[in-house]
């Protein structure tokens, strides 16, 4: 019994492996089909879809590429857009830092200590945003608030996702060769698998608080 289940589970993370390879590949070719700068964003919020879709296991290996191409061509526009604007919001930030370095004393200090809580609350919103957007039906401007929320409001999962992360940088370093084949997927899901933890989380406390009442 145990030999079996774990070759059942030595065959489900060959799946996974497999899945994650291919989606990968998936978001190089449509990264690519986009020229690079318009293919990124919806590319990725392709990627998020899938990934959570099999998370879920409301999908299956056989729909990637149906539900892949699908998303990519129906959030391109909307999806570029909340690119726009991250993109601009962390090129400010960046101009903000080489500002202030000609600044002196307490001003220096008053004004740096500012900007890294700004770029705090950037983060999380970034780490955020892309499963918020394929998890939730919301108004457009709903999604920036939901995603920083979201994330101040889970500190444990946020905490995982950069742990999960960091433990990603580290297994890179030590196989380079793993780069090209599943990088983009992989980060899609170690952030997609925490951050349906902290959604569920959420969703049950709001039910308690409704029973509750």
């Amino acid at each position: 019994m145990g030999k079996v289940l774990n070759i059942t589970k030595f065959y489900l993370l060959l799946e996974w492996v497999m899945w994650l390879a291919y989606i990968n590949l998936l978001w190089i070719g449509s990264v690519l089909i986009g020229f690079i700068v318009f293919g990124i964003f919806p590319a990725t919020v392709a990627m998020f879809t899938v990934i959570r879709h099999l998370l879920l296991k409301d999908t299956t290996g056989k729909q990637i590429l149906k539900t892949f191409a699908l998303t990519y061509k129906k959030e391109f526009f909307k999806s570029n857009l909340i690119g726009l604007i991250f993109s601009l919001v962390g090129y400010l930030l960046y101009l903000d830092f080489l500002y202030i370095q000609n600044m002196t004393g307490a001003t220096y200090y008053v004004f740096q200590i500012g900007l890294i809580f700004i770029s705090i609350i950037y983060f999380i919103s970034l780490l955020y945003i892309v499963p918020v957007y394929v998890h939730y039906d919301l108004k457009f401007h709903q999604y920036f608030r939901h995603a920083l929320l979201i994330g101040i409001l889970s500190p444990i999962t946020t905490m995982l996702i950069v742990m999960g992360l960091t433990l990603l940088y580290f297994l890179l370093v030590l196989i380079p060769g793993l780069i090209p084949l599943i990088t983009t997927s992989i980060f899609a899901f170690i952030i997609m698998g925490c951050a349906l933890i902290g959604f569920r989380r959420l969703e049950d406390k709001q039910q308690s608080a409704i029973t509750t009442l």
